[in-house]
């Protein structure tokens, strides 16, 4: 690591895994007279090593462009990378690794091994696989199976898609996750269009048949189940170890400014943690983030409703930046299959029109704090971030997809933002 490094590990239900790992990051501080301190999350990622090889990349990047930033150079930064028991999503078909050589259901295989953590629904689970290429009902069997994963409740915008999957026929659950990567034929969910699991199947695009699509279907069911586990989990990441987090370093180190950087689910989770500190915030930086693009609005739905997060822009004393771009099919993926289980069907499916559209897509809508939309720029470029206010980027020209965030163009924004006044 090329910055002063400290990690934090915290388990699934937001404690300090080794109170040991927050003394050390305290004492980094310390040693090394830290004035600003750069707290960064992860999102999906299968190991501890993944989280660390992408803060690598983030902070190589941000060394690479700090003489291009007014007052960087006269700033000491630590970095405390944050750990949690995220788990990877698979990734869809046309990203160029999905199904691979040994073929979808051999992918649907190493997914579940992968994404499901509870062994007895693991095991369930797998023995279905074989069958969703012979046996159309394995795929009702798949999704009941898959339901017994998911948590028991959930809050926010998305609440009636995590309903409709946890509780609706089946087969309609299936016909929506089928259509879940083409956002110009939405599915029917809901109505008289419901997949028939008796009919022959019939060749579609590519020779691929009925069944092979249910194993299609299976992959995003997983997806889904995966998205409601890990956006439940980052919230409580967020709200209990990264707040507290916050609250011990600045308890010890009043001076030091505390900047939080999040990826994925991880811009969740450090959404949370700005909400719910007790302590002083002085940026905010959320990376593809993987929550509702009205997460931080208020009246989002015309009937006075408010996101799950409104209250953070005002809890943080410096800038938020949103990066946000189409090219992030990953959770434009999510929030097209929710919006389908929500029965909100139309051509804008997963846009800024769609009421289950992401923030990693779209940028932060509806919300009073925010600047008008921007674009990310190269390195040099100008930004104007005033404090206290949202400035959501378009980064179709730099950023390529879900996990592509580590780039110096990022890196020049964030330390923009870190610069700002606050």
């Amino acid at each position: 690591m090329k910055l002063p490094y400290a990690e934090v590990r915290i388990d699934g239900k937001g404690a300090w895994v080794e109170p040991d790992d927050v003394d050390g990051a305290s004492d980094l501080l310390a040693t090394h007279a830290a004035t600003d301190v750069l707290i960064l999350c992860h999102g999906w990622n299968n190991t501890p090593g993944d989280a660390r090889a992408l803060y690598e990349r983030l902070v190589t990047s941000i060394v690479a462009v700090r003489d291009a930033v007014p007052g960087s150079r006269r700033r000491q930064f630590a970095v405390v990378g944050a750990i949690w028991p995220s788990i990877q999503w698979a990734p869809p078909e046309n990203s160029g690794a999905g199904a691979g050589a040994d073929g979808p259901a051999e992918a649907l295989r190493s997914e579940i091994e992968t994404m499901v953590t509870g062994a007895a629904a693991r095991r369930r689970l797998l023995a279905l696989v074989d069958r969703l290429e012979h046996d159309p009902d394995a795929a009702v069997q798949f999704v009941e199976v898959l339901r017994t994963t998911l948590p028991r409740s959930t809050k926010g915008e998305d609440a009636a898609a995590f309903r409709i999957f946890r509780s609706a026929p089946a087969l309609e659950v299936i016909e929506a996750v089928r259509g879940g990567a083409d956002e110009t034929a939405p599915a029917a969910v809901g109505g008289a269009a419901v997949l028939d699991l008796a009919a022959p199947p019939e060749p579609v695009g590519g020779g691929a048949g009925l069944f092979s699509s249910l194993i299609d279907a299976a992959r995003n069911a997983l997806n889904i189940a995966t998205y409601y586990t890990m956006k439940e989990r980052a919230g409580v990441v967020g709200r209990k170890g990264i707040a507290r987090l916050l609250e011990r370093l600045h308890a010890d180190h009043p001076q030091a400014r505390l900047h939080l950087v999040g990826h994925s689910f991880g811009g969740r989770a450090v959404t949370a943690a700005a909400d719910a500190a007790r302590a002083p915030v002085s940026s905010l930086t959320l990376l593809q983030a993987a929550f509702s693009h009205f997460g931080m609005a208020r009246n989002w739905d015309g009937a006075g409703t408010d996101g799950l997060f409104a209250g953070a822009p005002a809890k943080v004393e410096g800038p938020i930046l949103v990066t946000f771009t189409r090219n992030d099919t990953a959770v434009g993926l999510a929030y097209a299959i929710a919006s389908r289980l929500a029965r909100q069907i139309g051509a804008a499916i997963g846009d800024e029109n769609d009421p289950y559209g992401g923030i990693g897509r779209n940028g932060a809508l509806k919300t009073p704090a925010s600047l008008p939309p921007g674009k990310l720029r190269a390195v040099g470029g100008a930004y104007d971030f005033p404090p206290g206010r949202v400035a959501s980027l378009n980064a179709d020209s730099y950023i390529t997809g879900h996990s592509d965030v580590t780039g110096r163009q990022v890196a020049y924004a964030l330390l923009r933002a870190v610069d700002a006044p606050g």
